[in-house]
């Protein structure tokens, strides 16, 4: 059986998407602002963070970027983004960790410094590789790792119904499609449907409200869906302050 997410295990799959992300997913550079301002309210401090599913390190970043005395851990499997994750915070020594795990695992735990908890744990396009039932395992993972008052968000690619079934695929393949266009020696769009195709064939998608449902009866408060479009949530809570 395939790992959850092994397609992101390939160099110019992480590349490419890399390269085209504020093009390829709609209104990014809003939902990014909207992470700022959530993470920020009510004059909270991070001083220690996880990223979980760091990808290249994008959403790591932005929060060394809020809190210049931040530090963080970041978690991922695929070496291709860890590579440039690397790349990307070089300029930051000193102020960030890499745990290389799979999330498919409570293993990761093991990864993490021991006994050490957080007040930030934030995860952006990657808790979704996994099946539901590991997902919840997931959330009730981070609750434990937090501090009291400390917050989980989880910027998502998750399941639409209805109208917008299947809308966000279609966005995305014509997006991508428009992207290759412009490179210097573009693939036949049918090669480029099927690249987009192959990465999304293992994607476990659930809509947002059912995962906030999961996070409260974990035991996060105040939860909402804090941002929604076909395809794309912001959602998360947080660990009351006198559990």
């Amino acid at each position: 059986m395939s790992t959850p997410g092994g397609v992101w295990q390939q160099e110019e799959v992480v590349t490419g998407f890399i390269d085209e992300r504020r093009k390829l997913i709609p209104l990014f550079d809003v939902q990014e602002d909207l992470t700022r301002r959530l993470i920020t309210r009510g004059g909270r401090d991070v001083r220690r963070f996880v990223d979980v599913g760091a990808g290249d390190g994008g959403f790591a970043e932005l929060l060394l970027d809020l809190y210049p005395e931040s530090s963080g851990v970041l978690v991922d499997f695929s070496e291709p983004m860890l590579a440039a994750a690397r790349e990307r915070l070089a300029g930051k020594p000193g102020r960030w960790e890499i745990a290389k795990a799979d999330l498919a695992s409570p293993d990761w735990l093991r990864m993490l410094p021991e006994g050490e908890r957080f007040d930030a744990i934030v995860s952006r396009l990657a808790i979704h590789h996994v099946p539901d039932e590991r997902k919840r395992a997931l959330y009730a993972e981070a609750f434990e790792l937090l501090e009291r008052g400390g917050i989980f968000l989880n910027w998502e690619h998750v399941e639409t119904a209805g109208l917008a079934e299947g809308l966000f695929d279609e966005f995305f393949r014509e997006r991508m499609i428009e992207a290759e266009q412009e490179r210097e020696h573009p693939r036949p769009a049918e090669e480029v449907v099927r690249s987009y195709d192959d990465a999304t064939d293992d994607d476990i998608l659930r809509d947002p409200e059912s995962q906030c449902a999961w996070l409260r009866e974990i035991g996060f408060e105040k939860v909402d869906v804090y941002f929604k479009l076909p395809g794309l949530a912001i959602f998360g809570g947080r660990r009351p302050e006198g559990d």
